[in-house]
């Protein structure tokens, strides 16, 4: 009997010991405004200013396209994010641009575009003229996102349409997102360029099993992305080259939010380990009319929640910024004039 309690007292003793190292993170906060770049300078201008009033350490938006206009205006608003002390995430997608020939449209109304067929030179070499046009103004960028949902075939036409991916087809996708990976990393730390900044892998959709039928998707997608450390006999996360630093997802819990956000990141790290940390590009929600949610919840409250839900779970699982998605739909109007979600996530990290 005496065993028997020493036995069990050892086992609270050490789950005691185990939470304690393992304390909650101080969550950093990112705010992400895609495409910020085609607008004018009093937009952009207020719009970061806004963000960082609101406590936002990091940015995230990438190059609306590989024009010389198009790299101007991404030079001129990273020059904006830097001046306000912001750190930046740039996400880097396939392009038109980036493919031979005119590419057909797919089920979202967008260009077709497979990674296994992109053409390689032309991406890097976009990506070269970006980078070299960010160092030539004496900017610096913090960390690359590499990639968009592309488990959904809306973003990589190499996931199947209307149907359930087979061993071959998801061994296609993994080559062709693993060659653009690869390849966008090897420019990114080029001694030329950035090599201090972070390399993160696309952000996952987590599209639904149960809605997406037939499916457009490729299910339980950080086992997808699982994958990629050996494809024929190559590692795309960790190699000689670079060491992916952290991995993308996104999660948009509009009700039963603590359980949504738990389940989608415990199912990520049950794939992909917990030696990284889980950078959240995006998050937030999906449909202002459906508040007050199921659970009675409104906006602000659903997005205290989020937050403090997040902040629970950083005990167990390491977490990268968490993006919020995005700044001109869910927390400023079209004047310009900030929301009160703006004003919820103010008072939360002003208390850092």
């Amino acid at each position: 009997m005496k065993r028997r309690v020493f036995i069990f007292l050892l086992a609270v003793l050490s789950s005691a010991m185990f939470v304690v190292s393992c304390p909650a993170q101080n969550i950093e906060l990112g705010i992400d405004r895609s495409k910020l770049g085609s607008q004018s300078q009093e937009v952009q201008e207020k719009t970061v200013k806004d963000i960082r009033g609101m406590h936002a350490t990091w940015f995230r938006d990438g190059p609306t396209s590989g024009t010389p206009n198009g790299v101007s205006n991404f030079v001129n608003e990273v020059r904006l994010i830097k001046q306000q002390n912001l750190k930046i995430l740039v996400n880097i997608v396939q392009m038109d641009e980036d493919y031979d020939g005119e590419l057909p449209l797919n089920r979202c109304g967008w260009r077709a575009k497979k990674l296994s067929e992109i053409d390689l030179d032309k991406y890097t070499q976009r990506l070269r003229t970006l980078f070299g046009a960010i160092r030539d103004a004496h900017l610096t960028i913090d960390a690359v996102e590499f990639g968009n949902e592309d488990d959904t075939t809306c973003y990589d036409a190499d996931v199947p349409d209307g149907h359930a991916a087979n061993q071959d087809e998801l061994m296609t996708w993994a080559q062709g997102y693993g060659e653009f990976l690869k390849a966008g990393a090897s420019v990114l730390h080029d001694a030329k360029y950035f090599p201090q900044a972070s390399i993160i892998t696309f952000g996952i959709a987590h599209s639904s099993d149960e809605w997406d039928k037939p499916p457009h998707h490729i299910s339980k997608p950080a086992r997808a992305v699982a994958i990629l450390r050996n494809v024929k006999g190559f590692n795309y996360l960790d190699n000689a080259s670079y060491h992916v630093d952290g991995y993308g997802t996104h999660i948009y819990a509009q009700s039963d939010i603590e359980q949504v956000i738990s389940d989608r990141l415990r199912e990520d790290a049950s794939f992909l380990g917990k030696n990284k940390p889980f950078w959240v590009t995006e998050w937030g929600f999906a449909d202002p009319k459906a508040f007050p949610n199921k659970n009675r919840q409104t906006m602000t409250q659903a997005l205290d929640v989020s937050l403090a839900t997040y902040e629970k779970l950083s005990g167990e699982i390491p977490l990268g910024p968490l993006m919020f998605y995005r700044y001109d739909v869910w927390l400023a109007d079209d004047s310009g004039r900030l929301l009160p979600l703006a004003d919820t996530l103010t008072a939360h990290f002003s208390k850092r």
